[in-house]
């Protein structure tokens, strides 16, 4: 009887029929010690498909007898699902392309080299020849934050009124007998603190600290500010009131003696004419009257200016206050102060300058951080080789990123976050490096036809993982580029593009490094030094076990099938041994095996894989989700502006006490409102917002606005009663300031003022409002001195404007009056050619016949642009908007145009709702992103759904971390919540891709081939990293010092869940076999799909001639 060799395919429509090819034979060859992806058993083992029950009952009966059982049921060995994996490579899934590629480098190894080495070099001088040709190739800003919503209407409204009165023909009304004084170039602020500052030892120390500063002799020849008397101009401290400055006011004031000095602060706070000049140098809620209270903080305030403009310097001005007047007062902290008050300074210009250093400062920590990455690399790979190629590739696509950045996206603007994203990319680049030099080590212990096939498989693996953590990190990045302020976007884009850039030249240029080391490096180094390198070889625990199963399939296959083989069966056999022989001899490491991966396989597996270990840390980290859940929810919105400086510095210690630390500020912090007719929104279309530089955008003006009607006139008073009616609830609300004299709401409004004027004026008394044609005309003829009442057009109709020019000139006299003070700055007029008259008759002088192009209503608010929350301010703003909108709509089309606008504040909200907005955003991007990502890498529904629960209670917790550490949601905690996502993603993703290529079928052996596999790469990245953040701790400047933090959270808390809560999610739930797989899944489908006749699988290596015919 003849027996038929092969794999065949069995009917059971009747027949038994089998059908054998070549390509089944090869097939087996191949396949002979591999599993099949559906889980079954291996294919030299006897497996029979049942359709249905009556095909086992009579295969039963027949008492057929193959070389193996016929079952369904799991082997009870557990046999690896791809030993290819490990040892047996299957080519075919190697693409062709790649394994060309490699081929080619393999062939011409000095030749691809060269090119990398050409393509790092390039990079690198073309950025220095641009560089040289004065090219901005780093177009740097560090000394402002351009956080600017160019299109928002609380912008463009706030820069129409911020700028309409820059216009040309435009009226003034010049003031007699008021002598105009040297402009102010800077103020020094200095800001004392200790105990009872008052007391009569801080006030000496307080007067010689002044002196040594004021009588300096550079100062009084240069910089100091003249005063009335053209000598220098005293600085503003409470010493004022001991020197005689105020002796016309209280002779109690001119004592020279500071033993009761608060006793006379207390007559100077309540002296009228000394308390507007005191209370911005008193501590917030002191009162000096009060014997029960001491202060402890007070200031001074240097003028500076310059003899003539001529003589003016502005870089040697600067250096002066940087090098000479602050090392003074550093002296005088130092030697005077001596731990007895602590003095901390201000000036702009000082400021920008510190801000501009300390930048630099920041980057040269870059360095530290290239340097740790470098020693460690170089600990890691042993190769100084590999290392100094690794750092280089960091480097050149850094600024690869950036020529793109600047001149092919046309970006002109390099801030701080961009110098972030250098300590960003460090740790990144290393964790890719280490990838593919791990994979490419894990090849050596894998027989291979050729180099090009292990660099082609070492692709492959190292790739794929790369490629996934590059992909999500480069989105958690892209979902930051479509914001409208230019830091967010800028950052999000550039780092976006270098994480891409950098993975692009690991993919292309790193892999060609490590094979010139191995090919030409080594073997040179190893003739140089003969005997520096001996390898013993020892096989891993998961190796032994995996061959232990090899040979026993072995052996059962051949005690079952010794009887009647054929030759065909042989020759089969031999090449099963030859394989497994293979095997054996290919697995195999080093002898001294690294102490952490011994740890990770042996005792945390163990310890992992422990049934109450498996059960409590799910618990564990449930409860600490839930915790941080909560304490994410009191995650608040940051009211406070963008602070550049950490709060332990200098000026950020100053400017938090300037704002918040006294009773009142001279500079008028207090917030203004503005409602504005005559302007449009300011056009922005001309305003480059890839560009740094602020921008103004340009003027327009409405050419509807008329305010001659009465109408008009009618409508902007009853809006001025209105508001000056309000109630003491809509004070409250709306946000008014009273004044402290008559606890009025302090709003000024031009048309009462004016009608006020006139009622109070004589002469003018009989002068009715409105204020039109009929009743001007015979006010200008009474007035002819003034007035030329025949040259007026026939068609004029500008007789508002004739009141509003002699109201402001006070009767063109021209003296100075306090309704000038106030409102010559919300009225803007202009002249009109041919109308327009100008005249100088005896005491008279001036211009009437003009017309109104601009006017405003002032309200000063209870609120401040510095510290204005987003949650408060909010309200407010749109109560302001609902009110000028139904105010407007009730007046005429001539007046249509009226919108209300403040300095900054309102962009300020828009600003914190946009950082909000743009936070929320990146997370649940983010996490939506990562499922989709991890099950498509993956292939597998269950490994990218715990993934994704392990990456989304990683960004829970580092959300809730932020208010625990005392911050709240501002610019740079909005860019770094957008981050979490790619920067938590990484090792869960490893140890993802690394469960799914496991060679085994069940969950615990997966998880122990995880462990021992990644758990090296994985800890490597996470030193890196967090090293690299580290360096950032040691900046001053709150950007780099708060992502320093925020990174070494996010990666601490990564590595813990990765290491800890993933490995027990996959030890408990792990998908075994294929599981989830969602090859199977489209596999199965098909086959639901195709309508075929049922088959059964039987090896016709033992079926009979007479078998069949029994059978049929």
């Amino acid at each position: 009887m003849e027996r038929r060799s092969g794999f065949g395919i069995c009917s059971l429509d009747g027949s038994l029929i089998c059908i054998e090819s070549d390509f089944e034979r090869n097939s087996q060859v191949l396949d002979s010690l591999e599993d099949t992806l559906e889980g079954q058993n291996s294919s030299e083992r006897c497996i029979v498909e049942h359709s249905d029950e009556n095909t086992r009952q009579m295969y039963a009966k027949e008492s057929l007898t193959p070389a193996c059982d016929i079952t369904d049921e799991e082997d009870k060995i557990t046999p690896p699902v791809e030993n290819r994996k490990n040892n047996l490579v299957n080519y075919s899934t190697t693409p062709r392309f790649l394994l060309k590629y490699c081929q080619f480098i393999e062939k011409h190894l000095c030749i691809s080299f060269a090119a990398t080495l050409g393509l790092h070099t390039s990079i690198v001088l073309t950025t220095i020849l641009l560089i040289v040709k004065s090219y901005n190739v780093f177009p740097i800003s560090f000394q402002d934050l351009p956080l600017v919503l160019y299109n928002d209407t609380s912008h463009t409204q706030d820069l129409a009124w911020r700028y309409a009165m820059h216009y040309k023909n435009k009226v003034i009304h010049p003031i007699f007998g008021l002598k105009p004084r040297k402009q102010l170039s800077e103020t020094l602020e200095l800001i004392f603190e200790g105990d009872d500052i008052f007391s009569e030892m801080k006030m000496r120390l307080l007067n010689e600290t002044e002196s040594k500063l004021f009588y300096r002799q550079d100062y009084q020849a240069k910089f100091c500010y003249p005063s009335v008397q053209n000598d220098c101009e005293k600085p503003i401290s409470v010493l004022r009131l001991f020197d005689g400055t105020y002796t016309d006011v209280d002779r109690v004031f001119n004592s020279g003696s500071f033993k009761n000095a608060s006793s006379i602060i207390c007559k100077a706070v309540k002296n009228n004419k000394t308390r507007v000049f005191l209370l911005p140098l008193l501590e917030k809620d002191y009162d000096p009257c009060d014997a029960n209270q001491i202060s402890s903080r007070t200031r001074l305030f240097m003028l500076s200016s310059w003899k003539s403009k001529e003589h003016y310097n502005e870089n040697k001005y600067r250096e002066y206050l940087v090098f000479k007047i602050q090392n003074e007062i550093k002296r005088i902290q130092d030697e005077i102060l001596d731990g007895h008050m602590s003095v901390y300074y201000y000036s702009i210009k000082m400021y920008l300058y510190d801000v501009y250093q300390e930048a630099f400062r920041n980057m040269k920590l870059a360095i530290g951080s290239f340097l740790f990455i470098y020693i460690f690399m170089w600990f890691q790979t042993k190769s100084f080789w590999i290392t100094f190629f690794g750092i280089l590739s960091i480097f050149t696509s850094f600024l690869l990123t950036n020529l793109i950045y600047r001149f092919v996206l046309q970006y002109r603007y390099f801030g701080f976050f961009h110098i972030i994203s250098v300590f960003i990319i460090l740790g990144i680049g290393a964790d890719d490096i280490f990838i593919f030099y791990d994979t490419w080590i894990l090849s050596k212990h894998t027989r291979y036809p050729s180099k090009a096939h292990s660099l082609a498989d070492c692709y492959l693996k190292a790739a794929k993982t790369t490629f996934v953590t590059s992909l999500t990190t480069m989105s958690a990045f892209f979902v930051s580029a479509p914001s409208p302020l230019l830091p967010v976007a800028s950052f999000g884009i550039f780092t976006g593009m270098l994480v891409g850039v950098n993975f692009l030249f690991d993919l292309t240029c790193f892999p060609i490094v490590i094979l010139f080391h191995s090919e030409v490096i080594t073997p040179c180094f190893d003739r140089l030094i003969p005997c520096s390198r001996k390898t013993l070889s020892v096989r891993t625990e998961s190796q032994d076990r995996l061959i232990t199963s090899n040979q026993n399939r072995t052996s059962c296959d051949s005690n079952n099938g010794s009887q009647d083989m054929t030759y065909h069966q042989l020759q089969l056999q031999d090449k099963v041994n030859e394989e497994n022989e293979t095997k054996i001899d290919t697995v195999k490491h080093t002898e001294n095996k690294n102490k952490v991966v011994w740890f990770l396989e042996n005792k945390f597996y163990n310890f992992m894989i422990w049934k109450p270990v498996r059960i409590v840390i799910p618990l564990i980290f449930l409860v600490i989700t839930a915790f941080f859940t909560y304490s994410a929810t009191t995650l608040e919105a940051d009211s406070s502006q963008v602070k550049v400086y950490r709060e332990s510095n200098n000026y950020a210690k100053a400017i938090e006490r300037h704002f918040s630390g006294f009773q009142q500020n001279y500079d008028d912090s207090y917030n203004r409102l503005h409602l504005t007719w005559g302007m449009k929104p300011q056009n922005m279309e001309s305003c480059d917002w890839k560009s740094g530089d602020s921008c103004k955008g340009q003027s327009e003006i409405d050419e509807r606005f008329d305010m001659s009607s009465s109408e008009a006139q009618i409508s902007l008073m009853n809006l001025c009663r209105r508001l000056e009616n309000f109630t003491d609830e809509e004070i409250t609300s709306y946000g008014i300031k009273r004044n402290p004299v008559t606890n009025k709401p302090e709003i000024s409004c031009f048309m009462s003022a004016l009608y006020k004027f006139i009622q109070n004026t004589g002469y003018l008394e009989n002068i009715p409002f409105p204020f039109t044609k009929e009743s001007v005309v015979p006010f200008m003829r009474r007035n002819f001195q003034i007035y030329n009442i025949s040259s007026v057009p026939v068609n004029f109709n500008r007789y508002f404007e004739i009141l509003v020019s002699y109201w402001l000139s006070n009767g063109y006299t021209h003296t100075l009056t306090e309704d000038f003070l106030t409102y010559h700055r919300l009225i803007g007029e202009i002249t009109i050619p041919g109308v327009t008259q100008r005249f100088n008759r005896s005491s008279f002088i001036g211009t009437y016949g003009t017309r109104l192009r601009v006017v405003a209503i002032e309200i000063n608010t209870t609120f401040m642009f510095q510290n204005l929350g987003y949650r408060e301010g909010k309200p407010i703003y749109h109560l302001w908007e609902k009110f000028i909108q139904q105010e407007v709509s009730k007046m005429p089309s001539s007046m249509k145009s009226g919108f209300q606008s403040t300095q900054e504040s309102w962009h300020w909200i828009k600003i914190q709702e946009t950082l909000v907005k743009s936070a929320v955003r990146g997370v649940v991007i983010g996490i939506s992103l990562a499922f989709p990502i991890l099950t498509i890498t993956t292939l597998n529904v269950v490994i990218g759904f715990l993934a994704t629960i392990c990456i989304t209670m990683i960004t829970v917790v580092v959300v809730g971390l932020i208010p625990l550490i005392g911050w709240k949601l501002g610019v740079l905690e909005s860019i770094n919540l957008s981050l979490i996502v790619g920067l938590s993603v990484d090792y869960v993703v490893h140890f993802a891709e690394a469960y799914r290529t496991s060679p085994f079928i069940h969950r615990k052996d997966r998880v122990k081939s995880m462990l021992e596999g990644m758990g090296l790469s994985v800890l490597s990245g996470a030193i890196t990293t967090f090293g690299a953040a580290v360096f950032m701790l040691f900046a001053e400047i709150q950007f780099s010092y708060q992502f320093g933090i925020f990174v070494m959270c996010t990666i601490g808390t990564s590595f813990l869940f990765s290491f800890v809560l993933f490995p027990a999610f996959m030890a408990s739930w792990g998908p075994e076999g294929n599981t989830g797989s969602i090859t199977a899944i489209v596999k199965a489908m098909k086959l639901k799909c195709q309508r075929k006749p049922k088959y059964m699988r039987v090896n016709c290596d033992e079926t009979y001639d007479s078998d069949i015919e029994l059978l049929s």
